[in-house]
């Protein structure tokens, strides 16, 4: 009778172990983290001039298959030089729910970067994204444009600090006014990615003007944002400044956004 006591503890003990892989909100994961410096290295290298496109998908929560197919069509196209994720990877902000989203983009044949999403704050989400990607908010720059990527999620953080990170923005028109200053219009445009764009729920409101008259002081500026699972091309402040929001992937669609040569872009609706 021991014996058998003893084996099913054993197999229960096993079963366990393999059901308890992951906490559902630890911050320790096996794999691949630190994705964004790593990709953003993977950028540079690529050596891209002032011509060039890259792909604008978000919110793939939940929706493998969706994602898998979604990368598919990405790569076969053969013309996109990198992809850039606005958030909600994941639904709950669960550990293996961001392992397995980030298998899923680990099979794109370009780098990828991202922002955070409202979702992927949930529970520790925060702290397995930053382990996992990199900061909340950061910028690069690609031939002649600046890309601002953004923490845009207010609500989730109970408005305890400034989102978005108005320090960082102060930080960066400095630091495109200095190098324009050297090297007139060598940063000719601006990208701003974010989850939520002003005006939704997650976004803090209360700083809607202040967050537009910082957008005004970079360089032509135009917005990328999720959240809403619909497309959508908005001018919410009325001075041309425009925001194009993307479906969720389950909607099977995303943007290609072509950068051109004469500082002009287009943004491609691309249904799969």
């Amino acid at each position: 009778m021991s014996k058998v006591v003893v084996v099913i503890v054993a197999v229960m003990t096993c079963v366990g172990c393999d059901m308890m892989k992951y906490h559902p909100y630890s911050p320790y994961f096996e794999g691949a983290s630190h994705l964004t410096e790593s990709n953003l290295k993977a950028i540079e290298g690529l050596g891209l001039g002032t011509q060039y496109k890259f792909a604008f998908l978000s919110d793939t929560q939940r929706r493998y298959d969706d994602t898998d197919d979604a990368v598919a069509d990405i790569n076969a196209r053969g013309d996109i030089d990198f992809v850039i994720h606005g958030g909600d990877l994941t639904d709950f902000g669960v550990t293996e729910e961001y392992v397995w989203m980030r298998d899923c983009l680990a099979a794109l044949q370009m780098p990828y970067v991202s922002v955070i999403g409202n979702h992927d704050f949930l529970g520790n989400g925060e702290y397995i994204y930053q382990e996992m990607y990199g900061a909340l908010n950061y910028a690069f720059t690609v031939g002649h444009v600046r890309y601002e990527m953004l923490n845009t999620v207010a609500l989730e953080l109970d408005y305890s600090v400034p989102v978005p990170d108005f320090g960082f923005l102060e930080d960066e028109v400095r630091y495109i006014d200095s190098i324009n200053a050297i090297s007139p219009d060598s940063l000719q445009r601006t990208v701003f990615v974010m989850h939520s764009r002003p005006g939704d729920e997650q976004f803090n409101n209360n700083v809607i003007q202040p967050f537009g008259r910082y957008l005004s002081m970079f360089p032509a500026p135009f917005c990328l944002n999720g959240h809403n699972h619909r497309f959508e091309v908005l001018d919410p402040y009325e001075n041309g400044i425009l925001f194009y929001g993307v479906t969720n992937i389950g909607d099977r669609g995303y943007y290609v956004v072509s950068i051109n040569s004469d500082n002009t872009y287009e943004v491609e609706r691309i249904d799969f």
